[in-house]
């Protein structure tokens, strides 16, 4: 995964929740894409790629539908934390995105209960949360994103004196996507490294958001060339740099 750490950095800016689609990717692009979730399925995650036009046949609370593809990633975890699936999910979302695909995470019910229509679960395995994936057919469309100086209880002086491996490793993250946009996380840098904690359960998906935010962070570090390690401790995940 290393090689591709400055790729998926790049794709942070490109990727955004993509709704309506021109159509499915090339079967070229799939079989790259199955080459990708194969080496993506470990740490007690696999990602399942699948296609069926019953997917998307209601539409999103008030945002219309999912329209033009019917092609959708289901993020399955047997034993892993929640973290771990998010972390995996969005490594999946910036490979499409740096593929010039477009990817949208999907929570919500009916489209859980569509692809366990479709998926076989071994023993001790659950459906975490699944992805729309396609060809976009809308353009870049940013949301609005909560300020660091909310995210870490820092000042804008003090978050300018940090070390520049960690302002960039924040400024990532703070682009990550989350359950409803909510942001259910605080950021905590400190001489140790950069802490994710959770502030909220974001209707169930605070475990997979702080999992988007943890690959964020580590995208940004590796991009000022720092490694590192997550542990957690009682006050979240924490990435510690490794020499």
């Amino acid at each position: 995964m290393e090689r591709n750490m400055e790729r998926w950095y790049n794709a942070v800016g490109q990727r955004f929740s993509v709704r309506k689609y021109a159509g499915a990717p090339s079967e070229e692009d799939m079989k790259s894409l199955f080459e990708v979730v194969s080496l993506l399925s470990a740490r007690g995650v696999r990602i399942v790629l699948m296609r069926s036009e019953s997917f998307f046949a209601k539409p999103l609370l008030g945002q219309g539908r999912i329209s033009g593809t019917d092609c959708l990633a289901a993020i399955v975890s047997n034993g892993a934390a929640p973290e771990t699936a998010g972390y995996l999910g969005e490594t999946f979302a910036l490979e499409c995105a740096a593929m010039g695909l477009g990817t949208c995470w999907l929570g919500m019910a009916h489209f859980k209960r569509a692809a366990m229509k479709e998926l076989e679960l071994g023993e001790g395995e659950k459906l975490r949360i699944v992805m729309a994936f396609g060809i976009p057919a809308e353009k870049y469309a940013g949301r609005p994103r909560k300020n660091l100086d909310k995210l870490t209880g820092l000042t804008r002086e003090e978050l300018i004196a940090l070390p520049e491996w960690q302002q960039r490793a924040l400024e990532c993250a703070r682009l990550a996507p989350s359950a409803v946009n909510a942001q259910p996380w605080a950021f905590i840098p400190n001489a140790n490294g950069v802490t994710v904690r959770r502030v909220n359960e974001n209707f169930g998906y605070a475990g997979i958001d702080c999992g988007i935010a943890m690959l964020h962070i580590e995208l940004g570090a590796a991009h000022c060339g720092v490694s590192g390690e997550w542990e957690r401790t009682e006050g979240g995940n924490l990435f510690r740099p490794v020499s």
